[in-house]
């Protein structure tokens, strides 16, 4: 089997004391219970781990269709997309804000927070992006952005969020195991609306970002795992402000519509200190969940936690003229959901 060299590096996270693992839950309001599973990113990317969950709970999803295949750019246009990518993703010495830690030897407890929209507020918030002309992406990214820049930083500076993407209809290919993410970098100033969000995602996609990142990303072909491990330090809480991963809408085959119909899918890439704001979205028929996690370096506990995705849905819902809604984010303990959730990483 050829190595995943994308998947490689995560194993050298790993051995840094960093969880590599993909969180997802199944929520079915038949049982009022989250199904829980966690999956090696070192095996799969998000699109090949909820691929493999779906078939464990018994529905079958099919591989995507790619209706265009985008040309390749030629050796010059990948060399200009790769030099896009680098200039993007410049470490920035962000001014943290931390809350003062309890005591130094009781770090703040890691924990997952999550918010299940229900299906008529998922409505709106679509309506939302559609009438403003942007994807739900900028949509989302606008308010988690303004909430964040306000809890964490102490004054304004330039913040570089990663976006994982799904490369494979770049690349033309089907399979739906492995790891086929470019990550792109997307650096914000000021106080950016949806709009500039868009516009600028939508500059980066045109110019062949996507490329850029897809070769950086497989740059673990040519380093060493102290090579890694020395980059991973040096930019600890530089890298980054967060990641945001939007999974975007997925729908059961006609086949196996009614095995969760009326249920919730949350996501959340791995959490590590180059990401230190982690959130994730997921979309099953038409019912949006969102994740949350703090990492703890951050000194933030359940409770800040909480707060910033009551803050993220609340300014979401504003936007979007959602007025009828009592924002309630649930949270667990992430030792406990470590021991209550499955793997399938098979």
């Amino acid at each position: 089997m050829a190595t995943d060299w994308s998947g490689r590096k995560y194993r050298v996270l790993k051995s840094l004391g960093e969880n590599i693992d993909m969180i997802f839950g199944v929520y079915q309001p038949s049982s009022d219970r989250m199904q829980w599973f966690l999956h090696s990113h070192e095996v799969d990317d998000g699109g090949g781990a909820i691929v493999k969950i779906l078939a464990s709970l018994g529905i079958s999803m099919p591989p995507k269709a790619h209706k265009s295949i985008p040309p390749k750019p030629g050796f010059f246009g990948r060399l200009a997309a790769l030099k896009l990518h680098l200039r993007n993703s410049r470490p920035v010495n962000y001014p943290w804000r931390k809350a003062e830690a309890t005591a130094p030897s009781s770090p703040a407890e890691h924990c997952f927070v999550y918010y299940l929209t229900s299906l008529a507020h998922s409505d709106q918030l679509r309506a939302c992006a559609r009438s403003q002309g942007v994807g739900e992406t900028s949509l989302f990214l606008a308010s988690l952005d303004k909430v964040c820049r306000e809890r964490f930083l102490q004054e304004d500076c330039e913040r570089v969020w990663m976006m994982p993407h799904d490369f494979r209809r770049s690349l033309g290919i089907q399979t739906q195991s492995g790891n086929w993410t470019a990550p792109v970098s997307l650096r914000l100033r000021g106080a950016p609306s949806t709009q500039d969000i868009y516009g600028q995602l939508k500059s980066l996609y045109g110019k062949g970002i996507l490329w850029g990142s897809w070769i950086y990303t497989n740059f673990a072909r040519w380093l060493s795992d102290d090579m890694i491990r020395r980059a991973y330090n040096r930019l600890r809480h530089r890298a980054w402000f967060g990641v945001y991963a939007n999974m975007s809408a997925w729908q059961a085959p006609p086949a196996d519509a009614h095995k969760l119909a009326g249920s919730w899918v949350v996501s959340a890439p791995p959490l590590s200190a180059v990401c230190p704001i982690t959130t994730g979205s997921f979309t099953w028929e038409g019912r949006t969940g969102f994740t949350m996690q703090l990492h703890p370096s951050l000194n933030a506990d359940r409770q800040a936690a909480m707060d910033l995705m009551r803050a993220w849905m609340a300014d979401l819902h504003r936007v979007a003229d959602i007025t009828e809604s009592d924002i309630q984010p649930r949270s667990i303990a992430m030792h406990d959901l470590q021991q209550q959730a499955r793997r399938v990483d098979a």
